[in-house]
């Protein structure tokens, strides 16, 4: 096994700096109520949905720093549908969504999240974005590898702009979730791995680093997330595989 920080990560995908992306999220607070909404949750500790209900934000809400990189993938998407395995809060679907909204560009979300937090925390802000977005937004309760495999069988690949992974944090897991976003995932598409720093998802980042050179990387474009961008299709002989380094690390604990 070897150190996580022994071989580096590739960073050859350029994105801008974090003043720039926090400058570009505050602007949009005037022109979008989800976004408005998502902000003012994240930095009081509660969502308020316009009927007066409230939804706290504790615990697994994106930071502001983590939803400017979303809001400026999502202005970059290049098809109209989005993914996400796990809803939590909807702080990354509100912002997904009202950025698209926002640039009155036609968009579909969908996330899969099948059990959802405790004492029902998400269902106010998931009732909110019901109402805003209609049709356009749907939670599936159903487990990720199991809604990705469904979406593929109906509608097939490479129609996916932008997939957020930041479901179960198993290893396998993750690794699923990326090979069933790949498969969807368009050419020019992102796919963004939410807590990148710890060893489970770093492993599953290793591998792509060492074997999918397919993907440009931006490894912790913001505080634990990790961009990859689809650059061309899998050309790889059908047995290729590249030793990667392990994190030796266990469980939560976070890269130095």
């Amino acid at each position: 096994m070897t150190a996580g920080g022994a071989v580096p990560i590739r960073n050859d995908l350029a994105l801008p700096d974090q003043g720039h992306l926090l400058a570009a999220l505050d602007a949009l607070v005037a022109a979008s109520d989800p976004v408005r909404r998502c902000l003012a949750g994240v930095d009081s500790g509660q969502f308020r949905h316009p009927d007066g209900r409230i939804d706290r934000f504790d615990g697994v809400a994106l930071t502001r720093a983590q939803l400017a990189l979303v809001m400026h993938l999502s202005g970059r998407c290049p098809t109209p549908l989005t993914i996400e395995t796990g809803f939590g809060l909807g702080t990354s679907a509100s912002i997904i969504m009202g950025t698209r909204d926002q640039r009155r560009e036609a968009f579909e979300h969908i996330a899969f999240d099948p059990w959802g937090l405790p004492d029902n925390r998400g269902a106010v802000v998931e009732s909110y974005l019901m109402e805003r977005f209609g049709p356009r937004f749907r939670l599936m309760r159903v487990r990720s590898e199991v809604g990705l495999g469904q979406l593929i069988g109906e509608r097939g690949t490479g129609l996916v702009g932008l997939a957020h992974i930041d479901g179960c944090h198993h290893f396998e897991n993750v690794m699923t979730d990326f090979v069933l976003a790949d498969l969807l995932c368009a050419v020019g598409g992102f796919i963004v791995m939410h807590d990148a720093s710890y060893a489970a998802i770093q492993t599953a980042i290793r591998y792509i680093d060492g074997n999918r050179p397919d993907y440009a990387i931006a490894h912790l474009a913001a505080p634990n997330m990790t961009v990859l961008q689809k650059r061309g299709n899998d050309t790889r002989e059908w047995d290729a595989f590249t030793p990667f380094a392990v994190p030796d690390r266990r469980d939560w604990t976070p890269v130095d």
